[in-house]
Order: C-alpha cells, then structure tokens, then sequence
C-alpha cells in the first residue's frame, strides 16, 4: 500500500541501544528498527524515523547515525540503503543548554555527512498518481 501511493513509512525508537534495556524487558529495540528499515528497503519503500526519547547524549545520536546510514557514506555516489528523513523529537530549554546544543550541533553535522551548508537543494517533484493495484 506505501509503495503504490508513495508513501514513506516513519518508524520510532532509532536512538535506543538493547544494553540500555534490562534483560528482563526482552526488549531489542535495536533489531526492531534495523527489522523495519530493512524490510521497508527491500520493498522498494521509503522509509523515515524520530527519536522516541528526550536525550542528547553522543551515544544517542550515533545511534541515529547508525540506522540513518547502516552502510555509512558511499563515495561513489549516494547510498543504496539510507533514510528519507529524520524527524527530531523534543525541541526543549534542556536542548539549548550549552553543552546540549554543542552535541546537537555536531549531530547534524554529521547527518549530513560533515558537508556544509548546501543552498542549492533539489526541489521535490510533484507526487505520481498512485499505481494500479
């Protein structure tokens, strides 16, 4: 159904790591997202996501990096397997603190590659009508 209406799926929890859970909770949040992202790259399916906790630790934000761009940066062009957008939760006072913002910074920097500031963006085309069932 995404694919035929050109949709993109938006998926949670990309900054949790399973050793920040207790054993008991059975809880992997980390084979849940890359479960999610996977299958929605293999169908062809754009595929979006947002932190589910306020956090603004590095080890947080690798996190993020990590399912963002699972084979990093490809030099020969964009990569195969990448998300269509990051939204980031909990805009806060705590946030903007000095050192909060520091980190924050160095995170979308590195979402976007270390690359500056790129004015020249490609404008999004129209939406298709959607596919034949």
């Amino acid at each position: 159904m995404l694919s035929r209406h050109y949709g993109t799926f938006h998926f949670t929890c990309l900054e949790m790591r399973n050793s920040e859970h207790p054993a008991y909770a059975k809880s992997g949040p980390q084979e849940l997202v890359q479960q999610v992202l996977s299958v929605g790259w293999k169908e062809n399916i754009d595929v979006a996501g947002e932190n589910a906790l306020a956090r603004y630790d590095g080890y947080a934000y690798n996190q993020i990096l990590l399912n963002a761009r699972p084979n990093g940066i490809n030099k020969n062009g964009p990569p195969k397997l990448k998300m269509a957008g990051l939204t980031y939760l909990r805009l806060s006072e705590k946030l903007l603190q000095s050192r909060n913002f520091r980190t924050f910074k160095t995170f979308v920097k590195k979402m976007h590659a270390d690359l500056d500031y790129c004015p020249e963006y490609e404008k999004p085309a129209p939406l298709g009508r959607s596919k034949r069932a």
